[in-house]
């Protein structure tokens, strides 16, 4: 199988297909290229995470300008690099959340198939195809330990919330820092996951903080299972929040509608505005980290996602 690795973010998808494809006996080959962004593949602390998990699970490493001479199963996500692939690839192109709806139309033509997590996204965005396979997303195809996540991380046993930080352009129209006194009070260890190219501000960093340091496993997923809950801010990590069955408090503070607006309107979350009304959020973290919310999570989970687990599994038996 080659995979075109043109951005490391892109090993989240494709990690799980290689491991399950090592269970087949079938050979995998990561062709890289440069971004330029923060996420390079080719950034000396992002390719050694590549190499180190290249060497753990044989897979071969080759210059995307190579590809032209290795003709098969082709992987790439959202088209990225599609221009590099010939006749001789059957090129399958993985959705990324909800990236799609933007780039969908400018590589659905190029590509021979597409892997979208289930129908409902192909329809809630109106992209319908032939190419498109509704089998999940391996993103979701991985085991995670409470215990080895705190020792990866460093962290204690306490109760936790994870803060899911806002891009800069929205800092101005939430109090931050009255949301960490509020989970202070209540005697939770606060964690905040950003991205490397959006770095928290000094004066905002209120808990422990995280950006990148794992692809594979995410740092976001390994966060995100060891946390009672998450603090969002209509960031489409509401799905992952969904499939991993943690519950959400969200502050719809984007300048623009709620990106996956159905997944936010199930028990498993508590939705806010701008406005921090600290007695108001204590009380939602009390009702949401004390009730059952299984029922929520599956009903939202039958109703637009699918059942994490397997997705690798169906990619590789739908091509044999």
């Amino acid at each position: 199988m080659n995979f075109i690795l043109a951005e490391s973010t892109f090993l989240r998808y494709y990690c799980p297909l290689v491991i399950e494809g090592n269970k087949r006996g079938i050979k995998s080959i990561f062709f890289i290229s440069r971004s330029g962004k923060y996420n390079c593949c080719l950034k000396k602390e992002n390719y050694e995470k590549i190499n180190d998990f290249c060497l753990r699970n044989n897979v071969e490493i080759r210059d995307l300008a190579e590809i032209k001479n290795f003709p098969g199963l082709t992987f790439l996500v959202e088209g990225v690099k599609i221009e590099s692939t010939t006749s001789i690839h059957t090129t399958v192109s993985i959705t990324y959340m909800t990236d799609f709806s933007l780039g969908y139309d400018a590589y659905i033509e190029k590509v021979d198939y597409v892997v979208l997590p289930s129908r409902f996204f192909a329809e809630r965005y109106n992209r319908i195809s032939s190419k498109n396979l509704y089998l999940g997303s391996p993103k979701y195809d991985v085991s995670l330990t409470d215990n080895r996540i705190l020792e990866k991380y460093n962290l204690s046993k306490k109760r936790k919330a994870l803060v899911v930080f806002p891009r800069i352009r929205d800092l101005g129209k939430i109090d931050i820092n009255k949301i960490y006194s509020v989970l202070n009070s209540m005697g939770y260890e606060i964690l905040i996951k950003t991205r490397g190219k959006d770095p928290i501000p000094q004066s905002f960093k209120g808990g422990k903080c995280f950006e990148d340091d794992s692809w594979f496993p995410h740092t976001t997923m390994e966060l995100i299972k060891v946390s009672d809950f998450v603090i969002n801010f209509g960031s489409t990590s509401i799905k992952e929040c969904v499939l991993m069955k943690t519950p959400v408090i969200n502050f719809d503070i984007k300048p623009f509608p709620l990106v996956l607006e159905e997944l936010y309107n199930f028990g498993y979350c508590e939705n806010f505005s701008k406005d921090v009304d600290a007695q108001k959020l204590e009380n939602s973290i009390k009702k949401l980290t004390e009730s059952n919310l299984d029922a929520y999570f599956n009903d939202a989970i039958k109703k637009f996602l699918f059942v994490p687990g397997s997705s690798s599994s169906k990619i590789l038996d739908r091509f044999n």
